[in-house]
């Protein structure tokens, strides 16, 4: 609620306004003075204004004064409320109608016009108002006369729409074709040709950007275009044959070769090798494909020549485009440190409570809960672990290096637990001050593991996360190898 004297400025605001307004703004001055002075009163209402019956007064008020669309909201919240609400029900039927027979009154007015796009859209609110009171139970008077008169507005607009949208295909304005078939179909799904219209319409316009695209050996641009088209119209033209080209044109074969372990762990460029063609194999680039494992042994072996000088180092390039590889994939392990600490042990003070018999002066046996000090043990170590890899992508067209980062990733593992060799149930910290402190984390280290997570494990979940982010890496660069 507004203050008193918020409220009394509020006023003297409208009464100033009103005597410096010209006389024909008057009716509608008041009309919104009026409003406000009743949402004023609304306001008013405080925390009763959720219930059905506040809903039901409001809705009346505005009634009172001809504001009959929001009465009608009103009613219609009240009879969500509460459906038995005779009051509202009543009210509903009153504002509702008028409602009604105002969205008709509008869709009248525009026929007569002849703004059909108008009246057709009048008659859908009025139409859809009057589903939508149903619902609560309320049956309101429609005209079947609007309905026959709709049908004959609906049947012009739509032939209006379908000229239209022809003169806009023979300019090639696709978008505003577009528009016009769109909604006719949404008036009438069978109407004439309009759906396969509407389709060429949106269709024609990215046919002929895919096309550009390949010409201009954008191939992910054309994919892209092609897509849209073929998740609109599978049929449309030869979309279908032009992603088949697409896809083996932009097609980018990858082979990867031996990789090369720098660390003091063996077997770990073999892993690393093994986890980055899963993880490859796995991308979602559809431009993206590994070459199979017998040519990228042909491969290994003409690198593995060219480095001992047996053979030209161009003869790897050479393989490589025989088998369709257009770039070999190197990795390196660089540094694979494994960093195990020894157990550390500390011996902690705490109290274990236990209990004593005594007898009260009623003379019943008693038990009272002592703590005597005691001390435990708690256990401490950590294992880390920390992965760098090279990893290098190779052009077999030119021999240029395209690609060439580090990656590095690390884990921390750390276990601390507790052990007590009395009854650990009853076993207490001592806190700072040397009192009796909470058992809740004390609780956890009893309870808590006393092996560290393997060093293999926890090696492998590296090379996985490397081998991850190697695929992103070749997933970026490839976005610009093949545009």
């Amino acid at each position: 609620m507004l203050p008193g004297h918020e409220v009394g400025m509020k006023f003297a605001y409208f009464d100033r306004l009103a005597f410096n307004l010209p006389i024909d703004f008057m009716p509608m001055f008041f009309t919104r003075f009026l409003f406000f002075l009743i949402a004023l009163a609304a306001m008013c209402l405080g925390s009763g204004c959720s219930s059905s019956k506040a809903y039901t007064k409001r809705g009346l008020k505005m009634e009172e004064v001809g504001m009959m669309s929001q009465a009608a909201s009103f009613y219609y919240t009240a009879v969500q409320k509460k459906a038995t609400n005779t009051d509202a029900l009543a009210g509903l039927q009153r504002a509702g109608q008028w409602v009604l027979n105002d969205h008709l009154l509008q869709f009248d007015e525009a026929r007569m016009a002849y703004d059909r796009a108008r009246a057709v859209a009048a008659f859908e609110a009025a139409d859809a108002y009057n589903n939508r009171v149903a619902k609560l139970g309320i049956r309101l008077l429609f005209v079947e006369s609007a309905r026959q008169a709709y049908e004959q507005v609906k049947d012009a607009h739509m032939d209006e729409l379908y000229q239209a949208g022809l003169t806009a295909l023979e300019t090639e304005n696709f978008e505003e074709a577009l528009a016009q078939f769109t909604e006719v179909v949404r008036l009438q799904s069978d109407y004439e040709d309009a759906k396969n219209l509407a389709d060429l319409a949106y269709c024609e316009p990215r046919y002929r950007l895919a096309n550009a695209a390949m010409d201009r050996l954008y191939w992910r641009t054309a994919l892209n275009e092609i897509n849209t088209i073929l998740t609109r119209d599978l049929a449309f033209k030869d979309a279908a044959e032009l992603k088949t080209e697409v896809l083996e044109n932009g097609r980018f074969a990858l082979a990867l070769v031996e990789f090369e372990n720098g660390s003091n762990r063996a077997g770990m460029n073999t892993k690393l090798r093994s986890f980055v063609q899963q993880s490859v194999a796995e991308s979602s680039d559809p431009f993206l494909v590994l070459v199979d494992r017998e040519n990228q042994e042909l491969i290994l072996q003409e690198q593995q020549l060219a480095l001992s000088g047996v053979v030209d180092g161009n003869t790897s390039v050479e393989v490589g485009s025989m088998v369709g590889a257009r770039a070999i994939l190197k990795g390196t392990i660089v540094s694979c440190d494994v960093r195990t600490s020894s157990l550390q042990k500390f011996d902690r003070q705490g109290f274990e409570s236990y209990k004593v018999e005594k007898v009260n002066e009623e003379g019943k046996k008693v038990y009272e809960t002592r703590y005597r000090k005691v001390t435990y043990q708690e256990y401490k170590r950590t294992r880390a672990v920390d992965l760098t890899i090279q990893i290098q992508l190779i052009s077999l067209e030119t021999g240029k290096t395209e690609m060439s980062e580090m990656l590095t990733r690390g884990s921390r593992d750390e276990i601390e637990y507790a052990r007590y060799g009395g009854n650990a149930s009853k076993l207490y910290p001592a806190n700072s001050n040397g009192n009796r402190g909470s058992r809740s984390g004390l609780s956890r280290k009893l309870n808590g593991r006393t092996e560290l997570q393997s060093s293999s494990s926890m090696v492998d979940a590296l090379v996985l996360d490397c081998s991850n982010g190697v695929r992103n890496l070749v997933e970026t660069e490839l976005k610009r190898l093949v545009p």
